[in-house]
């Protein structure tokens, strides 16, 4: 993009947003040498901090049934209720991650604060219902609600770039065990107004940094192409470090505790700091980070297991503070780490969201580690032998994932290739990811000459072919053949009858999956044979 028209992006979106983020140059288009206000940047991390922390801190409250914060008792995992708000969350993530593929609705402002208000209303409810009358209310609804949150959260903070997504993160890290911790020692009227405020401050906070929810469109689904590029082996060692850490707790917390062990809260304290200073160590200063987020996990849960396994008091009371740690990590880090793939991979974003998220929650994996531990009989009730298991089983599905990311995807799924195979051959892109088009392959194979088509035609059988070849979906297609034509964002959205922060949000999706940075590079990609 020129820098006059820089320029004039630049005053159109502020007044209207009040503010662009780091990620807002290649959110509208602005080249990588514009610079922005410290305050506009200062006033995103806050928003980005405060909300994201809000928003973790109340879905904790919540996935607790919010006993020992709104009602008396102990804390605990499991309630009368625990299952549905699980199923219900589930089913809702479940539910955003199809429509992301297929593309049914779009999630737009409306639909966020109504969110937040059946969010706020669930606490409230809860807090005044001392029978419990309403509990599968509060449960379905909240159960929803949080869902809806955390898919916009994660698609929020994915449109930034990896820097931000960490130091954001962490700092709302701060505000969420700030919430989760100090909460339970304050009365249930304080505990209400922090729900409550939680609640909203997790909205109105997107709504600030993305006034229409953008960042939220469906995308379409993954092809072929689209998915060699991902990092795989990150991805499924993640998921199920975080899974297997969350079962052998919820078994430990039956095993252990038989005989009075309690978890070397010393352990717990120094795993988090390396797990998490690790990960977000790599992502802020390597390039290729990707490639390699999985190994602080994934090695806190070998030491973990490797403690676990030797039957003394002391080494497996020191492998349940590690399994908590991982549990704590895991359920941390699959925010940075997964917004942070979905911002630096050039695919589509919305149906991996609810995936990720689905994969990533706790629920059943704390009921399944509840459930094992109270079947287990009493010749099995060893911890020590549970572990041994688990780490041979670990070791197996570490080899099986090695060997399926590598025969579906190649080893750009495991190690950072910088070249695509088929490249060195002189093949372009598509045909080197197998997906020559249809209409590419029989103009190629046909030795008679076509006649030459206009610019027009032209342009449009381009933009069919990288429809075909990386994923576009309908409105893309739609967006990008109108900017290479020229035209303004003002004139597109005037044609397509959207708004200008739409027009932008497909530009941004167009430049990521083909790999360009700005309108020119955008339109010689397209014109180039």
């Amino acid at each position: 993009m020129v820098p006059t028209e820089q320029k004039v992006v630049a005053r159109r979106v502020q007044p209207r947003f009040k503010a662009v983020s780091s990620l807002d140059m290649q959110r509208y288009g602005m080249g990588e040498e514009t610079q922005l206000p410290d305050s506009v940047q200062l006033r995103d991390f806050a928003l980005l901090a405060i909300g994201f922390g809000c928003m973790i801190g109340y879905s904790r409250m919540l996935s607790l049934g919010f006993v020992g914060y709104l009602s008396d008792g102990v804390i605990q995992s499991v309630d009368a209720w625990y299952a549905l708000r699980s199923a219900s969350c589930l089913g809702a993530l479940a539910l955003l991650a199809v429509n992301g593929w297929r593309q049914w609705f779009r999630l737009g402002t409306r639909s966020l604060m109504v969110t937040t208000a059946v969010a706020i209303a669930s606490a409230i409810v809860f807090a005044l219902d001392a029978s419990q009358q309403f509990g599968w209310l509060v449960a379905v609804a909240g159960g929803v609600s949080n869902s809806l949150l955390m898919y916009m959260w994660l698609l929020l903070l994915s449109s930034y770039d990896p820097k931000t997504i960490v130091k954001s993160s962490l700092a709302g890290l701060v505000i969420a065990g700030a919430i989760i911790m100090g909460v339970p020692r304050a009365d249930v009227a304080l505990g209400l107004v922090v729900a409550v405020v939680a609640a909203f401050a997790a909205g109105a906070c997107a709504i600030l940094l993305d006034s229409d929810l953008a960042s939220c469109t469906p995308d379409g689904p993954l092809v072929k192409g689209q998915a060699a590029r991902v990092p795989w082996l990150t991805v499924v060692m993640i998921v199920v470090c975080s899974f297997l850490a969350t079962v052998l707790y919820g078994i430990a917390q039956h095993l252990t505790w038989l005989y009075d062990w309690q978890p070397n809260y010393m352990a717990f304290g120094v795993g988090v700091v390396i797990a998490v200073g690790a990960s977000v160590a790599l992502m802020a200063r390597t390039r290729m980070w990707a490639y390699h987020a999985w190994i602080p996990l994934f090695a806190l849960l070998l030491v973990a297991l490797a403690f676990s396994c030797v039957s003394v008091r002391w080494s497996i009371q020191v492998g349940v503070g590690l399994f908590l740690a991982a549990v704590f990590s895991a359920h941390f880090l699959h925010w940075p780490l997964f917004s942070g793939l979905l911002s630096q991979q050039r695919i589509p974003r919305a149906f991996l969201a609810g995936i990720t998220l689905m994969c990533t929650n706790g629920s059943l994996a704390s009921l399944l580690g509840d459930t094992v531990g109270a079947a287990l009989p009493h010749s099995m009730q060893n911890f020590g032998g549970v572990a041994g298991m688990t780490a041979i089983a670990l070791g197996v599905v570490f080899i099986a994932t090695l060997a399926i990311c590598h025969k579906m995807f190649g080893l750009g799924a495991i190690l950072p290739l910088a070249v695509a195979p088929g490249a060195a051959a002189g093949m372009d892109d598509a045909e080197s990811a197998g997906e020559l088009s249809a209409d590419a392959a029989a103009q190629r194979s046909d030795d008679v000459p076509e006649p030459a088509p206009s610019p027009l035609d032209f342009l449009k059988r381009r933009m069919d072919e990288l429809k075909q070849d990386y994923g576009l979906t309908p409105r893309e297609q739609e967006v990008g053949l109108l900017t290479v034509q020229g035209f303004s964002c003002a004139y597109i959205a005037e044609k397509l009858v959207v708004s200008e922060s739409t027009v932008r949000f497909h530009q941004k999706n167009l430049y990521k999956k083909l790999d360009v940075h700005s309108r020119n590079e955008l339109i010689e990609f397209v014109n180039a044979q």
